[in-house]
This record gives structure tokens, sequence and C-alpha cells, in this order.
């Protein structure tokens, strides 16, 4: 399965393109658990806002530069290559997923790619230090989506660090062309 993975705040947002703008240790730690043993493609900024590639997953980096490169990860200069690469790191690793870990661009191009989000949602307004710098998550299609309400949270978890957090998953409604 192809899944996309983010948490947004009330407004939307994902991040402001460098860092993250809160702290929500049981989201880090549910992201952590979900993600541990598959491979995980994100865009170069998000690789570069790491720091480092996520331990334990196969980190696949998509770049316009075919120049660049950095250890612990696959580059990959599209899509169709990342999920190829992906997916043959999956079979490899026995996984069942391949997750879309950001950022803003990659995951507004994945959503006619990919099969299921999951989206968490904080009950914070995010602040950056320049607010044009702010990425949005992609919007969510209702008619193309559907909310997996046995693997979605009905209310708040326990607040964590700077938030209330909760989960919804969402499942394609029509299969991916």
């Amino acid at each position: 399965m192809r899944a996309s993975i983010w948490a947004q705040d009330i407004h939307g947002v994902i991040g402001d393109g460098a860092a993250m703008l809160w702290r929500v240790p049981a989201d880090f730690a549910f992201f952590k658990e979900q993600t541990t043993g598959c491979p995980i493609i994100m865009g170069r900024s998000s690789f570069e806002a790491l720091g480092r590639p996520l331990p334990n997953r196969a980190n696949i980096v998509l770049t316009r530069d075919v120049r660049y490169s950095s250890p612990g990860i696959v580059v990959v200069h599209s899509l169709d290559e990342a999920f190829a690469v992906a997916e043959a790191a999956a079979e490899e690793m026995g996984a069942s997923t391949v997750w879309v870990t950001g950022g803003g661009h990659v995951y507004a191009e994945t959503m006619d790619m990919v099969d299921r989000l999951v989206v968490t949602y904080l009950d914070i307004a995010a602040s950056a230090p320049a607010a044009d710098n702010l990425v949005f998550a992609p919007v969510i299609d209702r008619q193309k989506w559907a909310i997996v309400t046995s693997e979605s949270d009905e209310d708040w978890r326990e607040h964590s660090g700077d938030a209330r957090w909760m989960v919804r998953v969402y499942d394609r409604r029509e299969p991916r062309s």
C-alpha cells in the first residue's frame, strides 16, 4: 500500500519549509511506530530539515539536483522512480506500506498516487518566524477520500507537549489509476 502521513495545525499548516513548528511527542512516537521498518519518500527540503536519515527505514529523497547525495539515503529524481525504488525496498524489507512523509509539494503531487492518508490534527495554531513561508497540507477531497472510522479517533487524545491531537485515517474511495 502507498500512504501519506502528516500532522497539521487547525489551519492546515504542516511546517515552514525548514523546521517543525510544534512539539507533540506522542505524535512523533505515532509517526515512528507507523513508519519504522518501511520505506519513506520525502523531498530534499524535508530531508534537510530532519538533518539525517530516519533510522530503521529506507530513506528515499526526491530532488531535481542530479548531483545531490547524502549518506544513508537513496536519491531519486521523479515520483515514478521514488515509488519504484520504495516498492522494491518494501519487498526486500517485508514491509506492507510505502510512506510519503513530506513536504507540502510532495504530498500534493502524490495525492493521486497513494491509497491512504494518515493525518494527525493538532489543536494548535502554529506560528512561524516568517508567515509567508508556511507550508500547508493538501486539501482532502471528501468525494475521493472516506474516513476509516475503525482506525480514526472520535475525540482528542491526551495533551502531549504543545497540543491535544487526533488521528484520522482516510482511504481512497476509488482505486487509483
